[in-house]
């Protein structure tokens, strides 16, 4: 079961640890809100381990990114992959980041208490509500529904434009604004979602 009202408040939380908030929303900002995390690109680590992309890959048992954990320092490590060959385009990568992210934030791998946990690997299998999560937390991290108004969204293309989602991502995200629109009754977290939003935003 997806943990709706705890990644809501974890990402509003993220929003107050911000100096300022512009969008697309820089992950490198939420990083240095957690200093036992730290993140390269599968580049990076393949450098400074000298072994190739591939490996790196393999390893990560995903070709866009993973989290790896270190259980006796409680200190994570992001990679994702910032080879823009198989689609993998600047909004695509964006949502990776954001997605492991996620997995750190919402405290996934000591729940688990695996050293690893890939995008599309083994232990995706074990853990598929932690998957769902991490995609529910960059969605509302890097998209959230509450500033649409403000934002004025009124399309897929706004959301690409805006919040620098992928062309697939913002028609996904577009049509769960569309239900969200009907169907759901405004909360406190919107109105704290909009508040911190309009004394930390800087010019888009």
């Amino acid at each position: 079961m997806i943990r709706y009202p705890y990644i809501y408040n974890q990402v509003l939380q993220v929003y107050r640890g911000m100096g300022s908030i512009s969008f697309p929303i820089c992950t490198c900002d939420i990083l240095a809100q957690l200093p036992n995390c730290r993140a390269l690109t599968y580049q990076e680590f393949a450098t400074i381990n000298q072994c190739t992309v591939r490996d790196v890959i393999i390893l990560c048992e995903s070709k866009s990114g993973c989290t790896h954990y270190d259980i006796a320092n409680d200190r994570y490590l992001i990679l994702w992959n910032e080879d823009c060959a198989d689609n993998n385009v600047d909004g695509r990568r964006l949502w990776t980041k954001a997605h492991e992210l996620g997995h750190v934030i919402l405290k996934h791998l000591p729940l688990v208490a695996e050293p690893m946990l890939a995008e599309n690997g083994f232990n995706n299998l074990t853990a598929p509500e932690f998957e769902s999560e991490a995609d529910q937390f960059a969605a509302t991290l890097l998209c959230p529904m509450p500033l649409y108004e403000i934002l004025r969204i009124e399309s897929p293309s706004d959301i690409k434009r805006v919040f620098g989602l992928s062309k697939e991502a913002s028609e996904h995200r577009w049509s769960e604004y569309v239900k969200w629109t009907r169907y759901h009754r405004k909360t406190a977290w919107e109105n704290d979602m909009r508040r911190v939003y309009l004394q930390k935003r800087i010019a888009n």
